[in-house]
Formats: structure tokens, sequence, C-alpha cells
């Protein structure tokens, strides 16, 4: 983006996203998001701002399968 970025809603920065992983593919949204901000020189905690319920869903169901959180539920040992 040129050293500038233009205000973003979250619609865009979504889509932004999207491209991302399709020119990078295969990459995680978590990936893809913090490549855009390290491109665009933007701090993820400004980013975090941008993502909407839909993204956080996909990114927390990465975020487990990649066992870097806990799931939601416990599960017994059965």
């Amino acid at each position: 983006m040129n050293g500038k970025l233009n205000i973003l809603s979250p619609k865009e920065f979504e889509g932004k996203i999207k491209e991302i992983m399709k020119a990078k593919s295969p990459i995680t949204m978590i990936d893809a998001v913090l490549l855009f901000c390290e491109q665009n020189n933007l701090e993820v905690e400004t980013a975090a701002s941008l993502i909407s319920s839909k993204m956080k869903n996909v990114i927390e169901s990465e975020a487990i399968k990649g066992k870097m959180i806990a799931t939601k539920t416990a599960k017994l040992p059965l």
C-alpha cells in the first residue's frame, strides 16, 4: 500500500486478508493478518479492531487446530 494505509472498514480489511490468503495459499488467516500488518506497518492491536466476528471464528478455529489455545469445552478422556 505504498507506505500509506487508508482507513479500512472491517469488510474491506476482510477482503484484503482473503486476497493474501488466495495469493499465498496455503496460508492461515492468522498468518495472513500478521503478513498484512507487517507489509503495511500496522500494529496488530490496530488490526484487531478491524476483525469481524466471522474472521474471529475462523482464527479461533485455526488456533484450536494448531493447539495455540485450548478448546472451548473440556472433554473427558473416555
